[in-house]
């Protein structure tokens, strides 16, 4: 066996393992993005569950019926925001506005009213940010890699759980793979990984995989950028929003 070939042989299981862990960064990184989106928007989506030995495409048409959930309850809060001339105008201002917001309309208190902005502003930077278009065009795009027949448990399998809970730190891929992680059945890695991501008349069948995976991850990485500046931004709007309901 060349030397090059272990050398794809080894790019090709390290890129598995890292999409093992991206998988879990992603849907941790959901979760956090619907624990964020229910507070906002005043809503009961459920979280994923990560099952290791369900198919790949599992997660991802999940995660895509989760965002067009989310966009069809952001595009019905914007057009009732369209009704509420008043409310959409104390969007932009500040504590002062909502008391005089109050005081016009006495049936609402004035925390009525914030929670209600508070809606209505995640509502509209939803909506203008078309961050839920994107996430859901991202992960569409990648619905049509063959690797979606895989198991999740087909690319990497733990024999510890020790770091097993996922959270959404976005150290874990970091954590998770450190040395301390045994290797998953490499030959068996290795084969269905060429099975699914190598036309059978490939010159080099590990090195054509190989960059087939590589070039997913990347593409995986790039979502999981979006998904963390988008948790940032709604952690930042609730800060604020939670000092301002506490004057």
């Amino acid at each position: 066996m060349s030397s090059e070939s272990e050398k794809d042989k080894e790019r090709l299981i390290q890129a598995a393992k890292l999409f093992f862990f991206h998988i879990r960064d992603l849907v941790s990184f959901i979760n956090r993005f619907v624990e964020l989106f229910n507070l906002t928007m005043k809503t009961q989506i459920l979280p994923m569950n990560l099952n290791e030995e369900s198919c790949i495409k599992d997660f991802f048409e999940q995660m895509i019926r989760n965002f067009k959930e989310m966009q069809l309850m952001v595009d019905g809060k914007h057009k009732q925001m369209q009704k509420e001339p008043l409310c959409s105008k104390v969007l932009t201002a500040v504590t002062p506005a909502v008391e005089k917001c109050a005081t016009i309309a006495p049936h609402h208190t004035a925390e009525d009213m914030l929670k209600n902005i508070q809606t209505s502003g995640a509502a509209l930077v939803l909506k203008t940010s078309h961050v839920l278009e994107n996430l859901e065009t991202s992960l569409s795009l990648l619905m049509q890699f063959p690797i979606m027949g895989l198991r999740l448990s087909d690319l990497y399998r733990e024999e510890t759980k020790e770091q097993s809970d996922v959270t959404s730190d976005a150290t874990t891929s970091e954590k998770s793979t450190s040395p301390e992680h045994p290797k998953a059945t490499t030959e068996e890695t290795l084969r269905k990984l060429q099975d699914v991501l190598s036309p059978e008349n490939a010159h080099t069948p590990v090195d054509t995989a190989a960059d087939e995976l590589e070039q997913f991850v990347k593409s995986m990485e790039i979502t999981l950028q979006v998904l963390q500046k988008s948790i940032k931004t709604m952690e930042g709007d609730i800060s604020v929003l939670t000092q301002v309901q506490g004057k």
